[in-house]
């Protein structure tokens, strides 16, 4: 017998209270899929057990995503970044790179773990070291497609924190990353 499916859209403020730290219209961010605002909470139901879903319209027209409420949080959804919390990037990127393992498998596992962790710092952190790597000759494809993902995510963080296009973003990233003092080595961790 096939699941039964119930949908009930809200976007009334009578379900605020139900949202936890998030109001209707609010941007907010997706480890994974970026920028988006939370335009409606939906009720859906399967097999007698319904729950609540953020409905979160990515920006720049990338579609919507239903992210469970109750997850959220593991998930890693959260408001962009303020810009008062933004400076600390500009010392992130000014910093040493962490030391990355040698072995390709073993660094790209560290690195998907640190950009899930959908933390601003932590990606600042991924693309600096990953663009220390590419600057000393050693990324791999799979770096430079990891170093592109990270940009993107910290473009689409900034975009939203700012209100500017994604490339006006990641052509400050790149401005930021030609800026820093050369590295000399990695840091460990």
């Amino acid at each position: 017998m096939a699941a039964r499916s119930t949908v009930e859209v809200t976007n009334s403020v009578e379900r605020q209270d139900e949202m936890g730290e998030f109001e209707l219209g609010d941007k907010v961010l997706h480890p994974i899929y970026g920028a988006g605002t939370l335009v409606s909470i939906e009720k859906r139901g399967q097999d007698g057990t319904i729950s609540d879903y953020y409905v979160i319209e990515l920006l720049q027209g990338k579609g919507r995503l239903l992210t469970p409420v109750g997850k959220s949080e593991e998930l890693g959804i959260r408001k962009p970044v303020d810009k008062a919390d933004r400076r600390g990037l500009a010392k992130v990127f000014s910093g040493r790179p962490r030391k990355l393992s040698e072995d390709y498998r073993k660094r790209r596992i560290v690195i998907d773990q640190r950009l899930r962790e959908g933390s601003f710092v932590e990606v600042g952190r991924v693309v600096r070291d990953l663009s220390w790597v590419e600057s000393q000759g050693r990324s791999t494809t799979g770096d430079r497609r990891m170093l592109q993902r990270a940009k993107s995510l910290l473009a689409k963080e900034l975009a939203a924190s700012d209100g500017v296009s994604e490339e006006e973003a990641l052509d400050r990233i790149v401005a930021a990353l030609e800026r820093r003092p050369a590295a000399s080595g990695g840091e460990s961790g």
